[in-house]
């Protein structure tokens, strides 16, 4: 084996390929891998695309998805036999950056970097890679991988990269879509004719087990695998129309097409079962957990067409071709269904690809763990280091925050409604984010204060004025922290002055009051009434909750969904 590695460095290192094999010294035989090896021979591909910008995810959701330290974990379950691949856009969204967050954006992304990096990982190249405020310069000190892609710094980017494992030459293509939003000096050519440069010369190196790693949406990597039949295994890293990913992988002409969901959510493990001689047969085989919800499916379907012919079998007047036809479909569904719940038959060698979702339930990297604390630390003392003082105030004439205790103090009719306010979570959404570092996180702290970056309203300035004050601080405004009254009612001022006589600017919140932090993406249970039903009651509201009925709270309904979440 060590000879033929050899032979294959030789030739690489003549075509100028770049192989990270042929640069390590030879190690010494590792009885514990040897022993792993002997009972576990997979080797495991895991691949990420579209991180952007996302490190952790948002701890709101009933369902928190994506975590690096996660990924982390399962690429280190056996770092011997495994491959972090990364079809490119892991360092910003695709939307513009607000100046205050730009440190915290660039923390965030070379962190990512410099993860993927020490991980081993081969990363692909996206227009969202060059979106930094420093633009390309700030991927020098990287590598990324892109055939088709010309205006890079020197050493910047290869087209293609070699790995060896288990004895197993891996070559591995980039691709970058020519229809992307690339900053000005960079080229992008047709993936079509790089690829097939690209594969010629992995041909001549004798290194037929090709991947591609393609920054383009599925129907043109669909053309592309009918194209070029020799790549056994394509990654469609840039569809937005599946975020979530594709939890079935696709196969065409013997080659398989996977596509990841966005910000590490859920990431592709293609697990390699080499043949018994070993070299690889990408024959795909189902999971029992993908068998499991296919049959599901097709259960639900074959239920329904029962109910379906019960009911054109005891009506005379129905078409007997129709209900043979019918009877023909269910037939076929209860064919399938016998068919997925047999085992497969696997031959020598063959191919698994499932979607797995990054939850809570995975274990996490406890030194990149600890890496991402320190992250938060740094960020908070970025974004600090850019604030001098509070957010501008109000136009003169228009109405300013003053805080809840203001609300409190400037009438007695408020108490019953700051009693309730005590008992939800809103009171404590600011501390929420204290007991886990990130109450200094654009990220989170909007939704978790009152007139975030509003005027007369809130910043991390004066937010982190007030958390480290022992008595209450001097020209910085009122204490907005937490959820308070008037990120639904809108600024008091007018009305604490003259009660009697100006109304709050939104005596009546409405479902879109609430939606503009209760999004899908960060709250995934809201819904309108249930949560409403956790807000009002005695002084706040107490008839419309009457109205509203009975029925689950907010609480009730995240609850349920991190109940049912954990079952799966």
């Amino acid at each position: 084996m060590g000879s033929s590695v050899g032979k294959l460095c030789a030739l690489l290192s003549t075509l100028g390929l770049f192989h990270t094999g042929c640069v390590t010294s030879k190690a010494p035989p590792n009885p514990a891998a040897q022993s792993i090896q002997s009972v576990e021979p997979t080797i495991d591909l895991l691949v990420s695309t579209r991180l952007f910008n996302t490190t952790e995810p948002c701890g709101c959701t009933s369902t928190p998805l994506g975590d690096v330290s996660r990924i982390a974990a399962l690429l280190k379950q056996k770092p011997e036999r495994s491959l972090l691949l990364d079809a490119g856009g892991l360092r910003y969204e695709p939307k513009s950056i607000p100046p205050s967050q730009r440190p915290q954006a660039r923390l965030k992304a070379d962190f990512i970097e410099k993860t993927w990096h020490e991980l081993s990982a081969i990363a692909s190249l996206q227009p969202e890679d060059l979106r930094g405020e420093q633009g390309i310069t700030e991927l020098q000190g990287f590598r990324r991988l892109v055939a088709n892609v010309s205006g890079l710094p020197d050493g910047l980017a290869v087209a293609k990269e070699v790995r060896t494992i288990q004895g197993i030459a891996f070559g591995i293509i980039g691709l970058a879509d020519p229809n992307g939003a690339w900053p000005a000096g960079i080229t992008v050519n047709d993936p079509a004719e790089a690829l097939s440069t690209q594969l010629q010369a992995l041909q001549n190196a004798g290194v037929v087990d090709v991947i591609v790693l393609a920054g383009l949406p599925r129907d043109k990597v669909r053309r592309l695998s009918r194209k070029f039949p020799a790549v056994k295994l394509w990654v469609s890293g840039a569809d937005d129309s599946v975020h979530e990913g594709v939890e079935l992988p696709e196969q065409s002409d013997g080659a398989l097409i996977v596509t990841p969901g966005y910000k590490g959510e859920r990431i592709y493990r293609i697990s390699l079962h080499p043949k018994q001689s070993g070299g690889l047969h990408w024959q795909l085989v189902s999971t029992p957990k993908q068998r499991q919800r296919q049959v599901a499916v097709l259960g639900e379907r074959a239920r329904e067409a029962e109910k379906l012919l019960t009911t054109l079998t005891s009506d005379p007047s129905a078409d007997p071709t129709f209900v043979k036809t019918r009877q023909e479909e269910l037939a076929s569904l209860r064919s399938q269904i016998a068919e997925l719940s047999k085992e497969p038959v696997r031959g020598d060698g063959y191919v698994t690809a499932e979607l797995v979702s990054i939850s809570r339930s995975l274990p996490r990297d406890p030194q990149v763990r600890h890496k991402l604390d320190e992250l938060d630390r740094q960020i908070g003392t970025a974004n600090l280091s850019v604030l001098s003082g509070p957010p501008p105030d109000a136009l003169p004439g228009s109405p300013r925050y003053v805080g809840n205790a203001s609300c409190l103090g400037a009438c007695h009719y408020h108490e019953a409604a700051h009693k309730l306010w005590q008992t939800t979570q809103h009171s404590r959404a600011y501390r929420t984010l204290v007991e886990v570092g990130k109450e200094l996180s654009y990220d989170c702290v909007g939704c978790h204060t009152t007139a975030f970056d509003a005027p007369a309203g809130s910043n991390l300035f004066t937010i982190h004025k007030w958390e480290q004050a022992t008595n209450p601080p001097t020209g910085i405004g009122p204490d907005l922290r937490h959820v308070g009254c008037e990120v639904c009612h809108g600024p008091g001022s007018l009305h604490v002055a003259a009660p009697g006589k100006v109304k709050i600017p939104t005596p009546r919140p409405d479902a879109s009051t609430c939606q503009q932090c209760h999004t899908p993406e960060h709250s995934d249970t809201f819904e309108w009434k249930a949560y409403a039903r956790g807000i009002l009651g005695e002084g706040h509201g107490a008839a419309t909750k009457e109205a509203l009925g009975s029925g689950p709270t907010g609480k009730e309904l995240r609850q349920a969904a991190r109940q049912k979440a954990a079952a799966h």
